[in-house]
């Protein structure tokens, strides 16, 4: 039996059951499980030590929820 050098830790995370049966097609299609793409996202996180995916997707599409965001200092970050 093959061990691997790293010792491997379980997580467990809820999501709602819609998304993940769109998910594991949208995976299988690919030729992934789930485990292996939260893996990669885990993975990407870490190698650029930031969220691995495009900035752009974490902006409101509703200009109230930014403009609350906002006033509450929630979701924010500096510019450089």
């Amino acid at each position: 039996m093959y061990k691997s050098k790293n010792k491997n830790a379980r997580l467990n995370v809820r999501v709602d059951k819609q998304t993940k049966e769109e998910a594991q097609k949208i995976y299988a299609a690919l030729g992934l499980n789930l485990s292996t793409a939260v893996n990669m996202f885990l993975a990407q996180t870490v190698i650029n030590n930031s969220w691995p995916l495009d900035k752009s997707s974490l902006i409101p599409d509703n200009i109230d929820e930014a403009r609350n965001d906002a006033l509450h200092n929630h979701n924010l970050t500096q510019s450089r």
